[in-house]
C-alpha cells in the first residue's frame, strides 16, 4: 500500500512540475492602457458618498476592482442592493470606453469624448449600441471629475425621447 501511495505521489509531482513551470514562464506583462484608463485604475477600492438619485443626499457606496489581467475596471454602484448597477471601463482601440449595466434594463455603451487633467467625459457610442436614443430612456453620458486623489464627482446624463432629461450626481470620497 505504501509503495502505491509513493508511486501516485511521484506521478503527480512529475506531472505538476511542467505545468507549474509553464504557468510561471507565461505570465502576462502588466496591462498599460490609455492615459484615461490608467487614471480610472487609480479608483480601485471602496468609495462612499451621496447621490441625488431618488432623494437628495441619499447615501451611496461604489466599489472599483480590476479584472481580466488589469485590462478592465469594474465599477459596482450600491453593491448587493436591488439598485445595484455595474459599469465596465476598458480601452477599445486605444481609447477609453465603458458599458453601463443599468437598472433601466439596458446596457448603453459609451466612448471617450474628451478628457483633461481633472475630467473624463464619456458619451453614448453611435456604433455598437442596440439602444435607439430617440425612443429609449437610457444613460447617455457621464462626466467624472477628479477633485483630488480621494474625491470624485460623477454626473450622469439621462436621455428620454432623444433629449436630455436630467440625470444623477454622485459625490464620492475614498474609504480609508
Amino acid at each position: 500500500m505504501r509503495k502505491v501511495t509513493l508511486l501516485i505521489a511521484a506521478v503527480c509531482l512529475a506531472l505538476a512540475g511542467p505545468i507549474i513551470a509553464y504557468a510561471g514562464e507565461h505570465q502576462a506583462a502588466p496591462y498599460a492602457g490609455s492615459k484615461e484608463f490608467e487614471r480610472m485604475k487609480q479608483l480601485v477600492g471602496a468609495w462612499e458618498g451621496t447621490s441625488d438619485m431618488g432623494k437628495e443626499g441619499e447615501k451611496v457606496r461604489v466599489e472599483y476592482r480590476l479584472t481580466a489581467g488589469g485590462s478592465a475596471l469594474v465599477e459596482t454602484l450600491s453593491p448587493g442592493s436591488a439598485e445595484e448597477m455595474v459599469s465596465v471601463y476598458h480601452d477599445r482601440k486605444g481609447k477609453l470606453a465603458m458599458t453601463h449595466y443599468c437598472t433601466l434594463r439596458n446596457q448603453p455603451r459609451m466612448t471617450l469624448a474628451k478628457a483633461d487633467a481633472q475630467t473624463i467625459d464619456l458619451v453614448f457610442a453611435r456604433k455598437g449600441n442596440d439602444i435607439d436614443p430617440a425612443r429609449e430612456k437610457h444613460m447617455h453620458a457621464v462626466r467624472i471629475t477628479f477633485t483630488d486623489n480621494d474625491h470624485i464627482v460623477q454626473k450622469w446624463t439621462l436621455f428620454e425621447k432623444g433629449t436630455a432629461k436630467g440625470g444623477v450626481t454622485l459625490k464620492l470620497a475614498r474609504v480609508r
